[in-house]
């Protein structure tokens, strides 16, 4: 009994292996793979890469409002697959500074050496919470915002026997601006120049917080600017400490916004502070910063719209100065807002983000990518390939048919006895090939034909030649092979 290496030693070709056309399926094939490779390199080139599994934020002092904020987000992060690490700071000027790739900044009392920069030192930090003021795009060009956040109140108490209606002349005068290296001494400052006043005009202690509003109970201060929450404890201190009163900006309020636009006009209500005491005893208009995410513009743009949907999730709801879904805004002042950023804020959240999840949403954007280059080349190509295939294998059964008609035009004048041999070959030749031709069966029918019009033309040849011979007028009978389409 035969093994199997020899049954399938011996098995026969089959017959459509030496039917199929490999040379056209070769010549039609290859361009259109070409095609696709071209595509798919095309759309590589604008994929771009899958987002980061991880992601640095810069957030703020332990405890502050700002690590709350980062707190919030790191949750919408992990549920969507993504680690977002917390960096603490000292607030949102050294986050600015990170961002911008500069050093921490040192300890009052560092050395020399200590505080000379140290590239090592630098932490990578991918976003941040800014506070508007504290720089801007010509300073750090390759940074963006991804809109505001929150609105933190510039709160300025001064001593006296009234509410000043606005911030009044302190030429002279004793005040608090805040601590060294502070985000909040710039736009103290922007403030002071803006009603004519310069640093040097005024006696500048640089503290803030509880040490500001302390020195403002002594009498140490004329007056104190302080960026703290609603809720603060000192706060409540100086609204019901005698002979300190707030300032209401509320006669200039819409003149200091348009000067300066990182500043947003907010209202506190009539009891914000001490619903039972009714503290204010009326509304106050305040001057707040806006604070918003800055991060470097090539952060990938899923995990953009990330922070975007978890900004929307932590700030979307009522607060003191906003109103329900106000926050997170596309206010425009010290950086441009992103390209996706402007899209979250014109569309909402992508379509396929509400339904997928994340990383799956992210995979079918980048997988569009690739695809509209592909589609946009295969679907004309897979219209031309039909005609393109069938003019292949027509071509081959047709291009014998010049020949026919060379002979046939050439057997209406005399021939000679050399040149009817010479056409006799030619068209043995001709049979021989068409005989080796291999078409698919859809084909066959005008390979069959042709073969006729081969028989056709050698018949009246040897009719020329039997006339030739003896000279009798030959009877050529009438071609009646079936016509075809072809």
């Amino acid at each position: 009994m035969p093994s199997l290496v020899d049954r399938v030693t011996n098995l026969r070709p089959l017959a459509w292996t030496k039917t199929f056309p490999w040379r056209e399926w070769v010549f039609v094939g290859i361009p259109v793979l070409l095609a696709i490779i071209v595509a798919l390199w095309i759309a590589g080139r604008y994929m771009g890469a899958a987002p980061p599994k991880r992601v640095v934020l810069a957030t703020g002092p332990e405890g502050s409002t700002y690590q709350v904020f980062a707190e919030r987000y790191r949750k919408v992060f992990e549920k969507n697959g993504v680690k977002l690490e917390l960096l603490p700071t000292k607030g949102a000027r050294e986050n600015y500074k990170f961002l911008r790739g500069a050093p921490p900044d040192p300890a009052p009392d560092a050395t020399a050496a200590q505080k000379a920069p140290d590239a090592e030192a630098y932490p990578h930090v991918d976003a941040a919470f800014v506070r508007g003021g504290i720089g801007d795009a010509e300073e750090a060009p390759h940074l963006i915002a991804l809109g505001t956040v929150a609105y933190e109140a510039l709160w300025v108490f001064c001593r006296g026997e009234h509410r000043f209606d606005d911030l009044p002349p302190l030429t002279g005068k004793t005040v608090a601006i805040g601590g060294k290296g502070a985000g909040m001494r710039r736009m103290v400052r922007t403030l002071l120049k803006a009603n004519g006043t310069d640093e040097a005009d005024i006696t500048a202690l640089d503290i803030g917080g509880y040490q500001a509003a302390e020195a403002l109970l002594t009498g140490k201060a004329h007056c104190a600017f302080l960026l703290e929450s609603p809720e603060a404890g000192i706060l409540k201190a100086l609204f019901f400490a005698p002979d300190v009163y707030m300032v209401d900006f509320r006669r200039r309020a819409d003149a200091y916004v348009k000067q300066i636009p990182f500043l947003q006009k907010v209202i506190l209500p009539e009891g914000g502070i001490d619903l039972a005491a009714n503290m204010p005893i009326a509304p106050i208009t305040l001057l707040a910063a806006q604070t918003q995410i800055l991060a470097h513009e090539d952060l990938h743009p899923a995990i953009q719209m990330l922070f975007l949907q978890a900004a929307k999730a932590t700030h979307g709801e009522v607060g003191m100065f906003n109103r329900q879904g106000e926050l997170p805004a596309p206010n425009k002042f010290d950086f441009p807002l992103s390209e996706q950023a402007t899209r979250f804020f014109e569309r909402g959240t992508p379509f396929l983000q509400r339904y997928l999840p994340f990383w799956l949403a992210n995979l079918a954007d980048r997988l569009v990518v690739i695809l509209i280059p592909v589609v946009a080349i295969v679907f004309p190509l897979a219209r031309l390939l039909p005609p393109l295939y069938a003019w292949r294998m027509r071509r081959r059964i047709y291009r014998w048919y010049g020949e026919l008609m060379f002979i046939e035009n050439e057997m209406r004048r005399q021939l000679t006895k050399g040149e009817t041999r010479d056409f006799r070959e030619r068209l043995e030749w001709i049979e021989r090939e068409v005989n080796e031709l291999h078409t698919p069966v859809a084909f066959a029918n005008q390979l069959y034909l042709l073969r006729q019009h081969i028989d056709f033309v050698q018949h009246k040849l040897e009719q020329i030649a039997l006339q030739a011979t003896t000279g009798k007028h030959p009877m050529v009978p009438e071609f009646q092979g079936r016509q075809t389409e072809g």
